[in-house]
């Protein structure tokens, strides 16, 4: 299809603005779609540039699924993905006119993250199951409110931290929950890498090939120059840095672990060495007391030795989690994991007293271990999360990454990132989600949207 077509029947199905019908928060114009045919479900893509393109191949990938519709604000992006589904998903530039069309069963929502909350809210009362990508959503309130619409209407909502869907993974979990390194009481993860590579600065009006306002959505009115030069990658108002981006699967897998829900407070310290226009830090540690144990996430984006020894030769720098037990310790990335076991000293028997001495060790000892050590290689993520959604896409059982861990796992990010913005320690209500007698830090965590976007109950 030539890109004048394109753009003509994708302005066409879906206008930004249009008479009659207009989806808005709280309502639908047509009711849900019909339940998936056991044997095939039809996805619409909203948003096919970027990560986006990683979804669309892999969920074309399985025999089961057709992409039936495609959206996109940004023309390029929108004819490349047409042309990747085979020529005959429908295009769309306006996701609501998307979300309209019945013969879409799920929709995949791989935008920027200040659209997830707002797309995946008027997917589920527009009757569409929804794979959306992490961190579910831009503040803490608008989670909630996702989890909610989810359970409202009994959508199948997959929140894209894969890694939950990974083998190896699974085992860690098994491992911590049933004992294997002991009692753990503190774990750890880190996202430690050198500077991103500087790109071409964007200058003049939005290119024509790009529906800009309708990218902006929600967030704050910005200049084109302004919102891609500098705060997609440096405005708390469009990203929360390498806290969320990294954060939403590497504390996912903590939570999950140790059978956590929230914290009960949090302390945040970083700094912005970066001289360059931003806010967010370049340098962030934050630290979360947990019922039973301490959890710590640092962030760093100057170098790359990670917090176990790790120089980063991996393509994102350094990553990982740890968990420190009374009988070991135990390492997980995407690559795999290894145990380590707690060495235990003894005393040799009939040995005379150990000299004075300066050195590490004393003679006349020797040391032992409860728990042998292990290691393993990686396992497939990203593929078996597509099909683990589209299994319960038919079941209607809840996915490995169901929405309510996602929410909990983006919370507990929030929140060391609002701890560093105000400057002090917060108290953490996890029944009622609710920072304790802070309404500065309190106001940052409902977060705020541009009209008409904000979602009822914000």
């Amino acid at each position: 299809m030539k890109r004048r077509e394109l753009l003509k029947k994708a302005t066409a199905l879906g206008a930004l603005t249009y008479a009659g019908g207009e989806l808005a928060f709280g309502q639908t114009t047509r009711g849900p779609a019909r339940t998936p045919a056991s044997d095939r479900i039809r996805v619409g893509m909203i948003g096919v540039g970027a990560f986006g393109t990683v979804n669309l191949g892999d969920f074309l990938a399985n025999k089961d699924v057709e992409v039936a519709a495609v959206c996109d604000v940004f023309e390029p992006s929108l004819e490349k993905a047409i042309a990747t589904a085979g020529g005959k998903a429908r295009p769309y530039r306006d996701f609501r006119k998307l979300l309209e069309d019945r013969e879409v069963d799920a929709v995949v929502i791989s935008t920027p993250e200040h659209w997830h909350a707002p797309m995946t809210i008027l997917a589920c009362e527009a009757g569409k199951d929804v794979y959306v990508e992490k961190p579910a959503s831009h503040h803490i309130r608008d989670g909630r409110l996702m989890v909610e619409a989810a359970r409202k209407a009994n959508r199948v909502v997959q929140v894209g931290s894969q890694q939950r869907s990974g083998a190896h993974f699974q085992r860690v979990v098994k491992y911590i929950r049933e004992g294997r390194i002991g009692e753990v009481r503190y774990a750890t993860c880190w996202y430690h890498s050198l500077p991103a590579v500087t790109k071409p600065p964007v200058s003049g009006p939005p290119p024509a090939t790009l529906d800009y306002e309708l990218w902006l959505g929600p967030a704050p009115k910005l200049a084109y120059e302004e919102a891609f030069n500098v705060g997609r990658r440096h405005y708390w108002s469009l990203w929360g840095g390498p806290m969320t981006e990294w954060g939403a699967h590497l504390s996912d897998i903590v939570l999950w672990a140790m059978n956590a829900s929230g914290p009960q407070a949090v302390v945040a310290a970083g700094q912005r060495f970066n001289k360059k226009p931003g806010e967010i830090p370049d340098l962030l540690q934050a630290t979360f007391n947990f019922p039973g144990f301490v959890f710590h996430y640092s962030v760093m984006n100057h170098n790359t030795y990670g917090l176990n020894g790790d120089v980063g030769a991996a393509r994102f720098g350094s990553y990982g989690i740890q968990f420190q037990g009374t009988k070991g310790t135990l390492f997980v990335d995407r690559s795999g994991f290894r145990v380590t076991p707690q060495p235990i000293r003894h005393e040799e028997p009939n040995q005379p007293p150990p000299p004075p001495t300066s050195d590490s060790r004393q003679p006349g000892f020797y040391y032992t271990t409860e728990i042998l050590p292990e290691q393993s290689d990686t396992s497939q993520q990203h593929g078996p999360h597509v099909r683990n959604f589209l299994d319960c896409c038919k079941s209607r059982k809840r996915p490995n990454a169901d929405i309510e861990a996602g929410h909990r796992a983006n919370t507990l990010c929030r929140l060391g990132n609002i701890a560093y913005r105000v400057g002090r320690k917060l108290r953490w209500d996890a029944a009622r989600e609710q920072i304790v007698d802070d309404p500065e830090a309190q106001k940052l965590a409902i977060g705020s949207y541009r009209e008409p976007w904000k979602p009822k109950g914000l």
